[in-house]
Formats: C-alpha cells, structure tokens, sequence
C-alpha cells in the first residue's frame, strides 16, 4: 500500500547538539581571529583568520588580481566570506548526519 509522503518536523531539520557547539566555536574564534587582525597591531596575527577560511583564503589573491588592485580591507572581507561558507558547509553537514541518524519512518 502506498505511504504518505514523510512531512520535515523541525526534529528532523535540527542538527545535533556536538555539531552546533562546533560550530559556535569555529565561529568565535573565527570573529576573535578578525579581532586580533583588526585591533592587534602585528599584521602577522591574519594567519589565524587565514587558517579559519581555508580552501578559500588560496583564492584571495587571484580575486584581487582579477579586480586589479590590492586592498586590506577587500582581503578581510574575502576572509570573512570563507569563513561564512564553511560555518554553512558545517551546518549542512550537521544536517546531513541528523537525518542520517534519525530513527527510520515506521513502515
């Protein structure tokens, strides 16, 4: 007998409590990295926020080649975009493992 399209619950979206502590992390000390950047003083404190928007701080160089001219705060804003991206990457991963491991629908 055919069954009923399963309806999303908000249980089924929410992803795990690990995944959204490891998130908050990343994010705090990705904020506190640009902090350091920001209100340092030593240009070299950027490694960190270079290690947080990685594979996409490789990229960082090219796209102002592309523009054409070289800017800090251009730079900064590309690092914070990768850092942007991979705090969504690991929400969606914490999604895909929450529904992974859900209970199985009742047949």
């Amino acid at each position: 007998m055919p069954q009923a399209p399963h309806k999303t619950t908000p249980a089924d979206i929410e992803i795990p409590a690990t995944m959204r502590t490891l998130i908050a992390v990343y994010l705090a000390a990705s904020v506190t990295a640009i902090a350091l950047l920001l209100f340092g003083g030593d240009p070299a404190s950027g490694i960190f926020l270079v290690l947080f928007a990685l594979p996409w701080s490789l990229f960082v160089s090219q796209v102002t080649g592309l523009l054409g001219f070289e800017s800090a705060a251009l730079n900064l804003a590309l690092l914070a975009i990768g850092v942007g991206i991979n705090a969504a990457l690991l929400y969606l991963l914490g999604r895909r493992l929450r529904r992974r491991h859900s209970p199985s629908r009742p047949t």
